[in-house]
């Protein structure tokens, strides 16, 4: 049986510097897309996203959580790699976001047009900045249950994912961040804090909810396009209505990447093709779905390069079966 393909899409906590830098350089299709995408964003802000991301003596992989920039860049990256694959020949069935990469899945899918997400993408950076406190986003190497138990990390944050069996992500205000991580040392326990400096899937942006929908009421939504079902990884099944409640529970609420991989493997072979720049979510596709696979993951951009390799090895491998 023909293996379906799904477009797999990150959010906050993926980026890094100079992600997608060797398609940027090598592959002209992506580069026209950022560079288009790019002209949009200093429309809307005065600033370049590729200047940032690209042009400084930061070292690949070094930290990039300013907001400003790496909001709109995870959005660019990996609608950018989208439509790469695209021209490639290579269309998805599925699209799957987790939390910002919902945004991306929906340009991909034609509900929203690019320019009207990264308008999307800048507003909420703008109200975030004006009503929201610094907070934090931290990965647990551990089972769920040291959340439950713990009340050293049950009254300080809040539970926003369980991704696989021994790794699940908590939000809290920064002022947190050092007392929970210290505890998880204590414990033996391995974390990792997420550059990003904003507490999302959490009760601590909840003054963004009120301006943010307001904004977003004045958006008009279309239906996806013919033959794509869009899969949410807040939902964890397959998106029925997007309007501003959908976008903001994106925002807010929980992810659910588990989930939705498991129902959307159950129906049949599945190619899955991670977009993000980190290839987190193949490597979370691996563990949620365990050996043998019956289902192939593989991903583009990783911080340790080799993107047109494997970028060509997709598409001969995609349009050969």
């Amino acid at each position: 049986m023909h293996s379906e393909i799904v477009f797999m899409f990150s959010g906050q906590g993926s980026q890094y510097n100079k992600m997608g830098l060797e398609l940027f350089g090598k592959q002209p299709v992506f580069r026209q897309s950022m560079e288009r995408l790019d002209r949009f964003v200093h429309q809307l802000t005065g600033k370049s996203v590729i200047e940032e991301l690209y042009q400084n003596s930061r070292g690949k992989g070094a930290s990039f959580e300013n907001i400003i920039f790496s909001h709109p860049a995870i959005f660019m990256v990996q609608y950018a790699l989208a439509e790469t694959l695209e021209a490639e020949g290579i269309t998805p069935r599925y699209t799957l976001g987790v939390s910002l990469g919902e945004y991306v899945a929906l340009a991909v899918a034609k509900v929203l047009t690019p320019e009207q997400v990264l308008e999307l993408i800048v507003t909420q950076v703008r109200l975030l900045e004006d009503t929201c406190d610094n907070g934090a986003m931290i990965a647990v190497l551990d089972h769920v249950q040291l959340y439950h138990r713990n009340a050293e990390l049950n009254t300080r944050s809040e539970l926003i994912a369980v991704n696989f069996d021994k790794h699940f992500t908590i939000a809290c205000r920064s002022g947190h961040t050092g007392e929970i991580q210290q505890f998880l040392r204590a414990q033996g326990v391995a974390s990792l804090k997420l550059p990003v400096n904003y507490a999302f899937h959490s009760s601590f942006i909840d003054e963004l909810e009120k301006p943010y929908r307001t904004y977003m009421q004045k958006i008009d939504y279309k239906t996806p396009a013919p033959g794509v079902t869009l899969v949410s990884a807040m939902t964890g099944g397959k998106v029925q209505t997007v309007d501003e409640s959908f976008l903001w529970d994106v925002v807010r609420k929980p992810m659910n990447f588990r989930t939705a991989l498991e129902g959307l493997t159950a129906g049949g072979p599945r190619l899955l093709l991670d977009l993000s720049p980190s290839g987190t979510l193949e490597n979370f596709g691996k563990y949620i779905l365990g050996k043998p696979l019956a289902h192939k993951v593989r991903s583009v951009i990783t911080p340790m390069g080799s993107e047109l390799k494997k970028l060509n090895e997709i598409v001969n491998d995609t349009l050969e079966v």
